[in-house]
């Protein structure tokens, strides 16, 4: 193992040594070229301030204010029907058995 890491950072420095001895910096018209084209490829809708991106932020506005509605309404049915908790626990209460004899009047 410890022979692969040496091979690699000897050839790591070989290419250090063949760019600074043989390497140009680019001209900086070649580099603002490469920039506007990278800026074409950019997804518009990470893009802040695009007419795309605030589309998005409006569509997830809109699907959690529906999540949102969606809760209340389910919390809002709970308490109208006089339980807070559901009805799933008072239809599982008639199917259980009491064996509890405390409260017996025994």
């Amino acid at each position: 193992m410890s022979v692969d890491l040496f091979n690699l950072s000897e050839a790591i420095e070989d290419i250090k040594r063949l760019i600074t001895s043989q390497g140009h910096t680019p001209d900086v018209e070649s580099v603002r070229e490469v920039d506007r084209r990278l800026r074409i490829c950019k997804n518009p809708e990470k893009v802040i301030g695009s007419k795309a991106y605030l589309a998005r932020k409006l569509e997830d506005e809109r699907l959690a204010e529906e999540k949102r509605n969606k809760k209340a309404a389910e919390m809002q049915e709970g308490t109208n029907d006089g339980d807070p908790f559901g009805n799933e626990l008072s239809k599982t209460r008639r199917l259980l058995v009491d064996y509890d004899d405390d409260d017996d009047d025994d």
